[in-house]
């Protein structure tokens, strides 16, 4: 059995977060000084131009197709991209209430949350409906959002959502859409969480969630047995993995507008320190075949940071 390891990072985060009780204080301390990632921001203009809002989602197919998930009424709240920009398709209209979240599984299929009514969609790349999930358990169905907000995939089928708003757990289904198990209690303590906002399995098969409210990532096994946790403060919005097994995060201050202040951050997995930064908002962020690094940055343009 591995053993729980919560790791305090640098002592000049300890110390910072001694001193000021506000977790905003710690994620500064230890993105201040970080270097900036040396990525290449390109901004990719749509191909015939597309009117976005919203735009909440990101996520990219081995192709380096992007989907963008977006909440606009203008455009179907589903839309494909190529890598320069140009519209190959679009789907999903009259099926959310309220965008949150898109992933591309191993497979190629599309994976859509609505964190208004719990409710999962699983598409074929071209867009043809293969499976709803209904997460259920919605303490307030009359809420903006009181649902889900993220879903990813493990090696052996499984699919792990992260049911953050209202609800503090990690849903977990087979392939077909049966519910297998669940985990996760509202808090602060290990294994505790107050809005999972993100969830992401490692290349090792354990299970990252984005403990947004908590400022801080934690990890689990598949049962969800509690194996650790790194405290960065603020809100960590999202976690993804590169292909080769490279972890990033976004977050932002408590304290700051939404958008102002946040920063996607490369975290080196042995200690949990900060690695690099791009000052950029990510809702959501999602990682190519190739490295890219992608925002869903609430607006346009689509933006893709590249190694």
């Amino acid at each position: 059995m591995r053993k729980p390891i919560v790791s305090l990072i640098v002592l000049a985060a300890v110390t910072a977060q001694a001193q000021d009780d506000g977790s905003d204080a710690l994620l500064r301390s230890l993105t201040d000084a970080a270097p900036l990632l040396e990525m290449e921001r390109v901004e990719i203009p749509m191909t015939p131009s597309l009117e976005i809002e919203e735009f909440v989602g990101v996520s990219a197919d081995a192709n380096g197709n992007v989907y963008i998930f977006q909440r606009g009424e203008a455009a179907d709240p589903i839309i494909v991209v190529d890598s320069s920009g140009n519209v190959l398709r679009s789907f999903g209209k009259g099926l959310f209430n309220r965008p949150h979240s898109v992933r591309v599984d191993p497979a190629g299929n599309v994976w859509a949350v609505d964190s208004n009514t719990s409710k999962i969609v699983k598409f074929s790349a071209d867009g043809e409906v293969l499976l709803e999930i209904d997460v259920g358990d919605v303490p307030d169905p009359d809420a903006v959002s009181c649902a889900a907000a993220d879903v990813a995939f493990g090696d052996d089928g499984l699919v792990y959502v992260a049911d953050g708003y209202c609800n503090a757990r990690i849903v977990v289904y087979d392939a077909g859409g049966n519910k297998v198990r669940e985990w996760g209690s509202a808090g602060a303590g290990p294994g505790e969480l107050n809005l999972p906002h993100g969830v992401a399995v490692s290349p090792e098969g354990d299970v990252y969630v984005a403990d947004r409210e908590n400022g801080r990532v934690q990890w689990f096994t598949t049962a969800g047995e509690y194996l650790g946790e790194w405290q960065y403060g603020g809100r960590v919005l999202s976690v993804a993995f590169s292909p080769d097994g490279e972890l990033f995060i976004s977050a932002e201050p408590k304290d700051a507008p939404q958008m102002e202040q946040a920063m996607m951050l490369k975290i080196d997995r042995a200690d949990g320190g900060v690695v690099g930064k791009i000052d950029e908002f990510g809702h959501e962020i999602a990682v190519g075949a190739d490295g890219s690094l992608l925002p869903a940055r609430m607006s346009a343009p689509i933006v893709v940071y590249r190694p």
